[in-house]
């Protein structure tokens, strides 16, 4: 296979989130904001970075950058420049930068002075006239171009395209998307001329962004509104300007026949040149004759002549003017897909994606206005200042005549007042994530009572068809792509649901708790009590994105119980989920570790085994995974603390720039009281990750356990404060709950503090019939596994981790690495835990520390710490058992 190009570079992060004084640590931060000289707006997608040097970025919406380097590095004579389409370009010397860790600086750019009469391409002179394709429009099999691992902001891939000597009007850019394993990126179209060595001269004046998600196939870009027209060979491409979610992974489709293609890996970089290479990069055009172009250029003329007339003062400021607009649609926190995104009085539009995101071209004084079927119409301005609209969609209510609503019909019921009329108030209905009231959710659900069902149907399918509006019946083809075969299976189908008209995803079933992705033709209709039928919008917010075509969520006579708190205990006591002792144990597990592992673990003496350890040293030099698993193997077994330390401190150096390594070595000085040699590799991973959620929450932690109060106070504000700002988002589902409850708990028990009598009781409510926290981290965000947990019954249900289920609903995806349990008191006696390890992308082990709290939040608070080495995958295991967690010679 061919590679066109592969961008293994530093991925930067725009904006300053560190807290932190990161000086220590031999880096030097030069951030800021970037603004017009004359109007004072800030500059969205400046080109930031030392020429030709590898080390760049871009400014944000915001026009915020943040940019990070070693001067050592670097001579003073090289220079730091900002450029952008309509400006003059700003350089600096190295020398004559404030690399200020702590002061945030702004660049003021001078707008260019541009050429007034602008060629004006209208309908007219389209009419009738040749149309061409130039460019690569074949997408090849085996050779694609991509953006791989952490990309850096500013990367460029570029294709050189020839044409004749005509005057060709640019219509239309398409490119192929083969494959995007990014949540979504955006991108910048950039034109340039041909007749130079490297791409340098732009004929794209503005700045064109395209918002790339998921779905492969081709992509198409309107290039009218520029008037672009060439008569010789120009180069076109595409530059990185946003990743959302942990990286990119972008690929695009290459072309079979040769040309030349350019790339460089960070704005501001050296181009590197491709010769024989083309991307799948092609653009449609319009011939255009002589008497077009002399026509056009007069009609130029008359319209600058007839504005100069009616504005004294002209300003042609590209950015100013057209700008792209981008931001969130939300209902209740949860993002709306598909909702339509308009600019009034005109036929622009687009829709938003799957995490309610959307991205738009306007004008200054230009409104947008937001359209979803059921929510009521949004309309906001674009004015000078603003790059970046969100906006919260809400239900339409019909006011009708006679009817009074009072406020308190309007409050939400608590879970204990659900429970206790469920049985009498036919609005409500059970699902594993709590009882939803259909007066309050905000959510057009529909609830069925059991009864009404036809209970002489052969099966569910026959039993729902035509009793609940808005719910078909239809097939699903599932193929298999590698194979040619495919097959086809009965689904349900909710209208409102998510996805696109040719490619809606069926509805899955919720039975007492328990997901069904197929259609449970196994169930009595007999036993049914209610059913809810929860749209996709709704469905996602609770379940994932599994929910994505909405939920069935049907609760037996057999099950007549409410969740509580979403304890696990109440999610344990589902139908068909007998625990069948099917999980393979400890010592069957251990017979998969490496040999070295193995060797020690039958050792009965520290020589015998210190032997054994310096056996393998040599041969696992290169290995930081060898060395942290003898130092969790002896810091376990022999109190040998010299010996012990050293098997870290003599090879430091294979953790330094691994942040998986990095976190996993935290975990064993942690479990061993090691807090201020966790607190610095803590601090390191910060520094690799300051614009993670769960660095904020670790790097807390930390702190805490060293007694940095004040230290973790800023930390935890500070993340707040980046949720209120949208640099950040609450991931509801996973990581935010977690550093939730730490928060109230550091107020509590490390703080002065003093906390309201109300949220008191929402602390004491969490904590209510729960005796055991447990707490899950993984040092690979990558990882993947489902844990199993049995209670004293024998009854069981299952947690994952699946990289497809994290986080996929929010607009900055990361996949956090924690998770908590609560597991209620309700039931006494021995719970099992065991473990599905899926695996991760880097083929390594991971490494599992797991924390369990007794009495948590209380004076009696307890807690015992274990960690545990994943490697042996698709088999469920036992892990421990509470409440001992079960020591062993491993954890």
């Amino acid at each position: 296979m061919k590679l066109i190009t592969k961008l293994h570079i530093r991925y930067c992060l725009l904006l300053c989130l560190c807290t932190l004084s990161l000086g220590l640590f031999g880096q030097h931060q030069f951030k800021g904001t970037v603004i017009d000289a004359e109007t004072k707006e800030t500059l969205p997608f400046v080109n930031i970075g030392i020429v030709n040097k590898g080390v760049g970025t871009v400014s944000n919406f915001d026009g915020k950058f943040y940019l990070e380097i070693n001067k050592a590095d670097f001579s003073n004579t090289d220079v730091l420049q900002f450029s952008s389409v309509g400006y003059k370009t700003v350089q600096f010397k190295i020398s004559e930068v404030n690399f200020n860790n702590t002061l945030f600086q702004k660049v003021v750019m001078q707008p260019e002075a541009m050429q007034l009469i602008e060629a004006i391409v209208t309908a007219k002179y389209l009419k009738g006239k040749k149309d061409d394709v130039v460019g690569f429009s074949y997408p090849s099999k085996n050779k694609f171009g991509y953006w791989k691992g952490d990309c850096s902001l500013g990367a460029e891939l570029v294709t050189r395209i020839s044409v004749d000597k005509k005057k060709h009007f640019l219509k239309d850019f398409h490119f192929y998307l083969n494959e995007n394993y990014s949540d979504s990126v955006l991108v910048r179209i950039n034109v340039y001329k041909g007749g130079t060595i490297y791409p340098e001269d732009k004929l794209l004046k503005k700045n064109v962004t395209k918002m790339i998600g998921k779905s492969p196939g081709m992509i198409t870009v309107d290039l009218k509104p520029y008037n672009l027209i060439v008569d010789e060979d120009f180069s076109i491409g595409l530059e990185l300007l946003e990743v959302y979610g942990k990286r990119v992974g972008l690929v695009l489709a290459a072309d079979y026949r040769p040309s030349t293609s350019y790339r460089r890996y960070v704005s501001q970089g050296q181009w590197k040149t491709f010769r024989g290479d083309a991307m799948t990069f092609y653009v449609n055009t319009s011939t255009l004759s002589e008497d077009d172009i002399s026509q056009i250029s007069e009609y130029a003329r008359h319209k600058t002549l007839q504005n100069s007339f009616n504005t004294p003062q002209i300003n042609i400021n590209p950015v100013q003017t057209h700008r792209s607009i981008t931001g969130f649609v939300f209902n209740n926190g949860k993002p709306v897909e598909n909702a339509t995104v308009q600019i009034a009085e005109s036929l622009k539009h687009t829709q938003t994606d799957a995490y309610g995101r959307y991205t738009i071209m306007a004008q200054i004084g230009d409104v947008i206005s937001f359209d979803y079927l059921g929510f009521e119409k949004v309309e906001r301005t674009v004015l000078e200042t603003i790059h970046n609209i969100n906006v919260t969609m809400n239900v339409m209510v019909e006011e009708l005549e006679g009817v009074t609503v009072t406020e308190r019909a309007r409050l939400k019921k608590t879970e204990a007042e659900m429970f206790s009329e469920y049985l009498t108030n036919d609005e409500l209905a059970k699902t594993a994530y709590g009882t939803l009231d259909k007066k309050t959710i905000g959510h057009a659900i529909t609830i069925v009572d059991g009864k009404s069902l036809n209970l002489s149907a052969p099966n569910i399918l026959a039993a729902l068809d035509g009793k609940i509006a808005g719910v078909r019946i239809g097939n699903v083809t599932n193929g298999n792509t590698c194979f040619g075969c495919s097959f086809t299976k009965v689904a349900v189908f909710i209208r409102g649901g998510k996805g696109s008209i040719n490619n809606i995803r069926p509805a899955i079933f919720e039975i007492d708790g328990v997901i069904y992705e197929d259609v449970p033709y196994f169930l009595d209709l007999n036993v049914i009590e209610r059913i809810a039928v929860i749209p996709g919008l709704a469905g996602v917010g609770r379940y994932g994105q599994v929910a994505a075509g909405g939920v069935i969520a049907i609760s037996t006579k057999h099950a007549n119980y409410a969740t509580k708190n979403n304890r696990n205990s109440d999610r344990a006591q589902i139908r068909n989920n007998i625990y069948e002792h099917d999980a393979i144990s400890k010592e069957q597990v251990n017979k998969n570790l490496p040999s070295y592992l193995q060797a020690l673990l039958v050792t009965t003496s520290f020589e015998a085994a210190k032997k054994e350890y310096h056996e393998n040293e040599k041969l696992y030099s290169s290995s930081a995974t060898f060395f942290l698993d003898a130092y969790i193997y002896f810091t376990a077994n022999w109190e040998q603390e010299k010996f012990n330390n050293d098997i870290i401190s003599n090879h430091q150096s294979l953790f330094e720039n691994n942040i998986n390594d990095m976190k996993a070595l935290a975990y064993a000085y942690q479990r061993v009281g090691e807090f201020e040699k966790a607190n610095k590799l803590y601090t390191s991973v910060f520094v690799k990750r300051p614009n993670y959620a769960q660095s904020y929450r670790d790097m807390a932690n930390s702190y805490v356990e060293v007694d940095e109060v004040q230290k973790a106070a800023n930390l935890y504000s500070r993340y707040t404060k980046l949720l209120n700002d949208n640099f950040l988002v609450a991931d509801t589902i996973g990581l935010h709950p977690i550093i939730t409850t730490e928060f109230n708990h550091f107020l509590q028990h490390k703080t002065d503090y003093n906390i309201s009598s109300e949220d008191l009781k929402e602390v004491a409510a969490m904590r209510e019939g729960a005796d055991t926290r447990l707490l899950f981290e993984w040092n690979d965000d990558e990882a993947e596994f489902d844990l199993q947990f049995v209670n004293p019954e024998n009854r069981y249900f299952v947690s994952n981790t699946s990289l497809n289920n994290q986080n996929e609903y929010f607009g900055k995806q990361e996949y956090s690495s924690s998770k908590e349990f609560f597991l209620e008191s309700d039931i006494q006696g021995e719970w099992i835990v065991n473990i599905n390890y899926k695996g991760n992308k880097s083929g390594l082990p991971t490494y599992l520390k797991v924390t369990s709290f007794s009495g948590y939040g209380t004076d009696n608070e307890e807690s015992i710490t274990r960690i545990y080495r994943l490697s042996l995958k698709n088999v469920n295991q036992n892990l421990f058992y509470l409440p001992t967690l079960g020591a062993d010679k491993l954890n």
